[in-house]
């Protein structure tokens, strides 16, 4: 058992699903088993939950469920169930997407993305890593894949002191698995792509170009990792498509994805720094998108992240031809959306173009916002006018 001090158990009982070391009274959190199984109760012992343990993350104890229940392959099963029938309510059309967002699907910890047949599976804690046994017996259970692949490579595994590592945990995965996404084929790479292979976030977001690239307009798409939003404007009828990212290997796929399209006539790639290319380039484009990974990655490090938001934005915003459009993203937690607006208000004034909001995004529905858990919410995506 786990027991809070007093008054701690108010943001547990709001619906948080994190349990913190200095909120705890007993047992003294180093004497917690990494990943063991406890009933947490308040400071009158009071049921509130069962819990996983972690005594090396200032996140000590995480909550799986509400109930007494056991946490066992049955308990996967159902909350996997449900997961799966949401997505399956949501798009019934898509063959690839996040089928657990951790919290978000109250399973902390356990990320699952389906790729059509394979599943690309993160465990993100101590406390998932012990379970993993009862979760891949309920996934073979649920969906019968071809294969499930580990990708525990996540940076964020360091904070709970596990170590990263990819393997094969069930039946066997492709070099490359085709998906469909808006009627585009794109090639993900699940063992070795960048987070479980592709960029599931923006499933949901990407149609947005075809608003915007309009036939015969020129599109910059910075950051462009294996080319999903740049082929998407391709596709809408943009004359010309410059995709660009510092990854050989991601440029590559990209090319791969023009040619398996069509699309290879009129999308062409750059390998260079998007900053430095912003620099020095004297061109400019009806529609930039601007999909950076997260500057911002611990609150000690907002404010250089910060900074950075602002100028890459206002270098993006000195590209565009005047009622251009740009479409910009930060996937930063620590930076709200009202950050985020004021990122754009400054890189606005400091470039000296005026900008409208035409269209406001965030994660797409199979990455599910947890109310009171803002820490489930991290996607930003704003779509906004040159004046």
């Amino acid at each position: 058992m786990i027991a809070l001090k007093k008054n701690a158990d108010r943001r547990v009982r709001r619906g948080h699903l994190w349990v913190f070391s200095n909120e705890v009274e007993h047992p003294h959190v180093s004497e917690l088993e990494p990943g063991s199984i406890h009933e947490l109760r308040d400071s009158a012992g009071e049921f509130l939950g069962m819990v996983y343990a972690n005594p090396a993350s200032l996140i000590c104890a995480r909550i799986l469920s509400r109930k007494r229940v056991e946490i066992d392959t049955l308990f996967f099963q159902e909350r996997i169930v449900s997961a799966l029938d949401l997505r399956k309510r949501l798009f019934p059309e898509r063959e690839a997407f996040r089928m657990v967002f951790g919290e978000g699907d109250l399973l902390p910890g356990l990320i699952v993305d389906r790729y059509a047949a394979w599943l690309a599976v993160q465990s993100l804690t101590s406390g998932m890593d012990r379970l993993m046994d009862d979760v891949l017996a309920a996934l073979v259970k649920i969906v019968s894949p071809e294969g499930i692949y580990l990708r525990n490579d996540a940076p964020v595994r360091s904070l709970e002191g596990l170590p990263l590592e990819k393997k094969l945990a069930y039946g066997s995965i492709p070099d490359m698995v085709t998906i469909v996404s808006n009627g585009l084929k794109f090639l993900v790479d699940i063992p070795n792509g960048q987070k479980t292979g592709f960029f599931l976030d923006q499933e949901s977001n990407r149609s947005l170009v075809r608003k915007y690239a309009y036939p015969g307009a020129r599109v910059l798409d910075l950051f462009c990792y294996t080319g999903a939003w740049g082929l998407h404007a391709a596709a809408s009828g943009a004359d010309e498509v410059i995709a660009l990212d510092s990854s050989r290997g991601a440029l590559g796929m990209a090319v791969s994805n023009a040619a398996i399209n069509g699309l290879d006539q009129k999308f062409h790639t750059v390998r260079e720094s998007a900053l430095e290319f912003l620099k020095k380039s004297r061109d400019t484009w009806d529609v930039v998108i601007l999909d950076p990974p997260a500057f911002i990655k611990t609150r000690a490090g907002f404010k250089e992240g910060q900074k950075g938001y602002i100028d890459i934005n206002r270098r993006a915003l000195g590209k565009l031809k005047s009622g251009g459009v740009i479409i910009t993203c930060s996937c930063s937690h620590h930076l709200t959306g009202q950050d985020f607006e004021e990122v754009l208000l400054s890189a606005s004034r400091q470039s000296g173009r005026g900008l409208r909001i035409l269209d406001v995004r965030g994660q797409g529905p199979d990455h599910p916002v947890l109310l009171a858990m803002p820490e489930t919410r991290y996607l930003k995506v704003i779509a906004a006018q040159v004046l």
